[in-house]
């Protein structure tokens, strides 16, 4: 079967929200030729609701890297936030901490604004919640909501 076909087949199969069915395309293809980084998300997404969250964590790192390599730093900052949260979700607090900052820092450097940095606002609002101070996780969720009708 043709690089192309596959893909194809994978890309409908994750549109149809056919998790196993898009994983194994995916896996498929990325063996035929490397994925880009659009299609490694993909990838990560259909694995984390597999339960393969060493295999998600896998393909958004190489997202993230694939993304910076092109030179698209919000795709590599949103990468680097989505494995954060499946880090994160995991218990891994300092490994998750350590992609939240660079997802950060990628999009201060560039100077970027985006829907990704009010991502980055909800672990921060649930710390200082948690902390005891839930006015001020209410504010960090009102700047997220903000950002989120800003950019659709």
């Amino acid at each position: 079967m043709s690089d192309i076909h596959l893909l194809a087949r994978a890309r409908k199969s994750f549109e149809q929200q056919t998790w196993a069915d898009s994983y194994r395309l995916f896996e498929a293809a990325d063996r035929e030729a490397l994925l880009e980084p659009e299609d490694l998300e993909r990838l990560a997404t259909a694995a984390y609701l597999m339960g393969r969250e060493d295999e998600s964590e896998a393909s958004w790192e190489r997202a993230h890297r694939a993304f910076l390599e092109r030179g698209d730093r919000e795709g590599a900052a949103r990468s680097a936030c989505w494995l954060a949260v499946g880090l994160q979700l995991r218990g891994a607090i300092a490994p998750a901490s350590g992609w939240f900052a660079r997802a950060q820092h990628i999009l201060d450097e560039g100077q970027i604004e985006c829907v990704v940095r009010g991502y980055l606002l909800i672990p921060s609002a649930i710390q200082r919640i948690v902390q005891g101070d839930p006015a001020a996780g209410d504010a960090l969720f009102g700047q997220a909501a903000e950002i989120a009708r800003r950019y659709g």
